[in-house]
């Protein structure tokens, strides 16, 4: 299990760091001007259907059943099953995106047609949105592209080809870069709608010499059905209920960006732009650490439940969550203050001057504190998902869409923090959803999920301890100055300072010790 976690990481951090490359070029070529405010928005809409019809139906809803098949050695019935699921979802893509072709444009003329009604959504007359609209209809064919490279990756994750499955979205980012560099000087801020599209299409061509080799074709006996829609040897009830479920659940879940980015729009310049930048910043670590954590142990959990051992998937589930917390909070602690020098250090060239700095460091502290909530709410989501518990996730989503939406319109109306309101309204409602999530998880899943180590007290302490590290360092901080290299200075004090006061106390600590041994050692 540690093994595939390693692996998925390994692959991940390769991924992210082009991510990472792929942000810094966009910030130097837009910065949080009006071509980067434009964008930002229009991101929304594939994005929006490539969490509904991409990683989260995937994941969620496809490959659990199919591997709980397989892995009861069925495997004529099990590929049979897949390739019904995979032509209903490629024509649901073709069929999603031909209606966003006619849908966005009417969505956007609401505040030409009906400026009474609709014009608060569209109340910022310095924002281009006859420019959102354009990059919107060049993009749309990413969804396609980067729904069906989820599909394929989801399938090498589950077969344990980890590696690639974690590099594969670094084509994205290879897209986009090129594309900005070749093109920008012919067509300026269409380069990275341009980009986008590209690298979904690299990213989903890449993985198909992985699927379709002869070693992997006979080692998983994968056999594709042909082009059909149904099959009498399946019963589909069960996947049709759980993608509902998951359609609604991805929805509200992306209803409170689409919030965010509209309600950002109508505040200052560049509002939109830098919560974007500080969102892609601190989704790093995320991407990075926790979603190797869960794509790592959810294929062996899958396997503990079909096969009923109870106790080792008490075991592994509590492991992962373990995992979470002894990474995520010195993390978290990390982040909220070095916030300046990160967002310094990434982002700050080109057009991304100090006012564009001011704003994405803002931004950026807020979000970071969600970090973990964040985390694990999809850890939770994920593993609910293997039981097709799929009701309680939506349930979660709903609420955390109405606190969302809640709290950035309080925080944005009542405090001077601004667009900065919006992300804290984020981690607020994320912090909440943990909380619930985990009391459904305990309830929904008590035959395996019994009982907790009893690690409440090491959990409170490392938290005491990084209020304690945030509070100093927010008094006695005396390195913040736009210089790179005294950035990087100052990050480097701050991290080796966290890293050796959480060391200590886990090295003095004899369980989460042997926790982090057994992680390192694999």
């Amino acid at each position: 299990m540690l093994k595939n976690i390693l692996k998925i990481f390994t692959g991940t951090l390769f991924s992210r760091l082009f991510g990472f490359i792929r942000e810094i070029v966009v910030a130097s070529f837009f910065g949080t001007g009006r071509i980067a405010d434009a964008f930002t928005l229009a991101l929304i809409f594939p994005n929006l259907f490539r969490q509904v019809l991409g990683e989260d139906m995937v994941e969620r809803a496809f490959m659990p059943p199919f591997k709980t098949i397989y892995d009861k050695g069925d495997k004529a019935r099990s590929w049979n099953y897949l390739s019904v699921v995979f032509n209903w979802f490629f024509l649901a893509l073709m069929i999603v995106t031909f209606l966003l072709y006619l849908v966005i444009p009417l969505f956007f003329s609401l505040k030409d047609s009906f400026p009474q009604f609709f014009g608060f959504i569209f109340n910022d007359k310095s924002f281009d949105y006859e420019l959102s609209l354009q990059l919107i209809l060049i993009i749309l064919p990413f969804t396609i592209f980067i729904g069906v490279a989820a599909f394929l990756g989801s399938l090498l994750n589950f077969f344990h080809r980890n590696w690639i499955f974690g590099l594969a979205p670094a084509m994205l980012s290879v897209g986009v870069i090129v594309s900005i560099y070749s093109l920008y000087p012919i067509i300026g801020g269409y380069s990275i709608a341009v980009g986008y599209v590209a690298g979904a299409f690299l990213q989903m061509c890449i993985q198909f010499p992985f699927i379709f080799n002869k070693k992997f074709r006979k080692k998983t006996h994968l056999k594709y059905a042909g082009f059909k829609l149904k099959s009498d040897q399946q019963n589909f009830t069960s996947i049709k209920r759980e993608s509902k479920l998951i359609t609604w659940n991805a929805l509200f879940d992306k209803t409170q960006e689409v919030f965010g980015r509209f309600f950002a729009a109508t505040l200052i310049a560049g509002s939109t732009s830098s919560l974007f930048y500080a969102a892609r910043l601190y989704q790093l670590p995320f991407a990075i650490l926790s979603l190797p954590i869960t794509r790592g142990i959810n294929p062996e959990l899958n396997r503990m439940k079909a096969t009923k051992e109870y106790s080792q998937f008490n075991s592994a589930f509590f492991k992962g969550m373990s995992l979470y917390l002894l990474l995520f909070i010195p993390l978290t602690a990390l982040l909220i203050i070095s916030a300046p020098e990160l967002v310094n250090l990434v982002y700050q060239r080109g057009k991304f001057d100090s006012y564009a700095l001011q704003l994405t460091t803002a931004a950026f502290s807020m979000y970071a504190i969600g970090l973990l909530p964040m985390s694990l709410v999809g850890y939770f989501k994920r593993v609910l998902s293997l039981f097709d518990k799929n009701k309680y996730a939506l349930n979660i989503s709903i609420l955390g869409a109405i606190l969302n939406i809640a709290f950035a319109l309080l925080l944005v109306k009542t405090t001077d923090l601004g667009h900065a309101g919006i992300a804290l309204a984020s981690s607020l409602a994320f912090t909440i959803n943990m909380f619930i999530l985990w009391r459904y998880l305990k309830i929904a899943l008590r035959e395996f999920v019994k009982k907790a180590p009893s690690n409440i007290l090491n959990i409170l302490f490392l938290i005491v301890l990084s209020l304690i590290i945030i509070i100093l360092t927010h008094y006695f901080d005396l390195f913040f100055i736009s210089s790179k290299w005294n950035s990087l200075l100052s990050l480097s004090c701050k991290g080796l300072a966290v890293v050796l006061i959480f060391s200590i106390f886990y090295f003095l600590n004899k369980n989460l010790r042997g926790i982090l041994q057994g992680f390192i050692k694999k």
